[in-house]
């Protein structure tokens, strides 16, 4: 109550302080800005990490933000807020592209981002999971100091409020939480959709008859088994619970949180080593300006754009960016290196006896269709409230739980060359740090889940491949902050993740001859029908999956700079001074599943850093 009555108090007090940015926050115009204006934080990128972020650090009235997004603002359609009518392609980045996969024939692939106020929130499938706990822990291990499983969990339930579904409902679906790691008045909405195919009875079911136990709850720490997906979903409304929703739209009448959208953070402006602003451009016309930080520049622009934002300021690898005329900051060779994400593969079925509903009458079934958005309109559980084309079950397991050759792929993943697999001459502090994360890697692939599979009781099982060993990297192509990064996503460079997702696929095919499953009489349609060769059915993955889950994380790794870090404990940027990040790039390895509820979690921590730094209530 104390604290409450002294912010008030100061939102009073420093009304003068705030008379240059308005009397109501909001959406503002790049003309709104001149060379004077300045902020006492500025964001680049107003995603899940940038908006958390803001968020926070305005709790204070006393302190001002200005989140710079590349993107607009959402128009709250159909396609974007409810979960089954799900099309979030508007705001894409379109077209980007990856460079040619040298281990997949030199094939291009679309590199999925978010390009709008809330960022992956607004375009993702809605999941909001957390992962094991051993992968947090990882990343201590790895230099990042304070970052364990024990540190985040109070982060995760800061972040979110938990609704659980009806207990009758939950005991027919065997829905189970543990409800002391679930948060109870965070932000973030999350929920189990309340309605559910049948078909969903048979997958649980014969899951289970092969061995694969249910988990408790997979936010516990031990995201293992088979389990209810759940959703960044709002359970009164059954609408996303996007960053753009719960970060912004909730505090629309702070006077000293402010966005800029349809803008470009072209570069990070420095004086000496020390960052006081940055330069920005209107996506439509590329008029430069700058506005100016008294305290920090904050960088959350995703693990694609950030390392652009940071080698276009002169923050990389110095004789690379020698070539492009780019003076040199601070000498990083870590930057835009380790890019990581998540391989999927999907698998197709005809059903010969499959039973309706399922995951494809929305789009099959104009009826069912129409019968359905008329149950959801009318606050009703309704085949609208899951993610559109998905399902409600997914399964996760460690290698030896994939396969009995577990032992084998272990082994032949010791031999390989780490600098083939980086390429590129890789700097050797670099090279140090990824030795490190492979070991880890090894050590625990029996331990956390490298994959996951997940059937939408339709014609599409999605399999994923999600402890990568090999890894990307992004560089500049030019000058230009509007001109795409090469990203290079590296994909199965190392051939340990090709045989990962093959065990995958192949527990997949045994999955589908249980006799629960079995009934439904499924006859594989892609990629791989009839094949029973190994190295055939590879070659068919190969052709077919893609580099991509929209996962892309650690381009600029919470590391020691001696293992090619770019970010100190406390998301500073090495060698240089009033600069941090806080988004996904900062991981040093990915996490498994969905990387939402991690980036919620993982930018409330550093707004408590960053807060603290500055001595900010």
């Amino acid at each position: 109550m104390l604290k409450s009555i002294i912010l008030e108090l100061t939102w009073v007090i420093s009304a003068s302080a705030r008379s240059q940015l308005g009397r109501h926050a909001g959406i503002i115009d790049a003309r709104q800005l001149s060379e004077a204006t300045n902020y006492d934080f500025i964001v680049a990128g107003g995603g899940i990490a940038g908006l958390t972020v803001a968020d926070r650090l305005t709790e204070n009235p006393n302190i001002t933000v200005l989140v710079i997004e590349y993107g607009p603002f959402d128009q709250r359609e159909d396609g974007i807020m409810i979960p089954g009518a799900y099309f979030p392609v508007p705001y894409f980045w379109l077209p980007l592209m990856s460079t040619p996969q040298a281990a997949l024939g030199g094939t291009s692939y679309l590199v999925p981002c978010g390009r709008v106020v809330g960022g992956g929130s607004v375009v993702n499938a809605m999941f909001f999971h957390r992962s094991d706990a051993a992968l947090y822990d990882a990343w201590e291990e790895l230099g990042a100091t304070g970052w364990s499983w024990k540190n985040l969990l109070p982060y995760f339930k800061k972040s979110a409020t938990f609704t659980p579904p009806d207990a009758e409902y939950a005991k027919e679906r065997n829905i189970t939480w543990d409800a002391s790691v679930r948060g109870i008045d965070g932000p973030v909405q999350a929920s189990y959709a309340p309605y559910d195919y049948p078909g969903s009875a048979n997958f649980y079911n014969g899951a289970t008859s092969i061995g694969i136990h249910p988990a408790e709850d997979p936010d516990n720490g031990n995201a293992k088994g088979i389990f209810r997906l759940q959703r960044s979903v709002d359970a009164k409304t059954q609408t996303r619970s996007s960053a753009r929703v719960n970060r912004y739209d909730r505090n629309a009448a702070r006077p000293n949180y402010h966005i800029l959208s349809n803008t470009a953070v072209s570069r990070v402006v420095f004086e000496g080593t020390t960052a006081v602003g940055v330069e920005y451009l209107g996506t439509s016309n590329g008029t430069k300006q700058t506005v100016s930080a008294r305290k920090e520049v904050i960088l959350a622009a995703g693990s694609v754009h950030t390392p652009q934002i940071l080698q276009l300021s002169g923050i990389g690898e110095a004789g690379a960016l020698k070539t492009f005329g780019i003076e040199s900051v601070s000498d990083l060779p870590g930057v835009g290196r380790n890019l990581q994400d998540h391989l999927v593969l999907k698998v197709n079925y005809n059903y010969t006896s499959n039973v309706f509903p399922n995951g494809g009458s929305l789009q099959s079934n104009t009826l069912y269709a129409a019968e359905q958005r008329a149950l959801y309109d009318a606050g009703e559980p309704s085949a609208y409230d899951l993610t559109g084309t998905t399902g409600n079950l997914i399964i996760q397991l460690p290698l030896s739980n994939w396969t009995s050759n577990s032992s084998s792929i272990v082994a032949q993943a010791k031999h390989f060359d780490s600098a083939v697999i980086l390429g590129n001459n890789p700097d050797s502090s670099v090279l140090h740090g990824y030795g490190k994360q492979r070991s880890i890697i090894l050590d625990d692939i029996d331990i956390s889940a490298v994959g996951g599979l997940s059937w939408n009781t339709g014609p599409e099982t999605s399999l994923y491949m999600t402890r990568p060993f090999s890894r990307g990297s992004i560089r500049i192509n030019s000058t230009s902050i509007l001109d795409a990064p090469l990203i290079d996503y590296g994909t199965i460079m190392d051939p340990t993740d090709l045989e990962m997702l093959y065990a995958i696929y192949m527990k997949n095919r045994e999955l589908m001859t249980a006799p629960d499953l079995a009934v439904l009489g499924p006859i594989e349609t892609a990629p791989a029908p009839g094949l029973s060769d190994e190295n055939e059915i590879k070659e068919k993955i190969k052709k077919v999956l893609m580099p991509s889950n929209a996962h892309q994380c650690c381009t600029a790794a919470m590391m020691q700079k001696e293992d090619g870090g770019v970010v100190d404990p406390e998301n500073r940027v090495y060698g240089v001074e009033r600069l941090s990040i806080v988004d996904a790039s900062t991981w040093p390895i990915i996490v498994g599943g969905g990387p939402q509820a991690s980036v919620y979690a993982g930018a409330e921590k550093a707004a408590d850093v960053i807060k603290a730094r500055h001595g900010i209530l």
